[in-house]
């Protein structure tokens, strides 16, 4: 996209991360590049757009437009949770591996968000 086009990451495409998770699994863990294409996106979500809301400490998924935070909790974040655990639960280095107790933690802290606002 050139710099005229607008840039956004929001959590409306999470259905993509799980497709890729799923794709992997469907196709019997052979295909490794949707795993690592799951991998990234998970990745990018926790280091761009992963927010703790104050003074209530909620957990959500912010949306990036330009290059700037939208701090919006969008209700398509709540079918988060699930895809995380089942990441968590199927990843090459194991459920004790930092990265999928990451995942976890977040999975967890994503559907206490959920909980709470719907």
């Amino acid at each position: 996209l050139s710099q005229q086009q607008l840039h956004i990451i929001t959590p409306l495409p999470i259905s993509a991360y799980e497709y890729f998770l799923k794709c992997w699994l469907q196709g019997g863990r052979k295909q490794s590049k949707y795993r690592m294409m799951y991998d990234k996106a998970i990745q990018g979500m926790h280091s761009e757009l992963l927010q703790k809301s104050s003074p209530s400490g909620l957990w959500y998924v912010a949306e990036k437009v330009n290059g700037s935070l939208l701090h919006k909790f969008d209700h398509l974040v709540c079918f988060l949770p699930g895809t995380l655990a089942l990441g968590a639960a199927t990843d090459p280095y194991g459920i004790e591996s930092p990265r999928a107790k990451r995942d976890l933690r977040t999975a967890r802290a994503l559907a206490y968000t959920c909980h709470e606002v719907y």
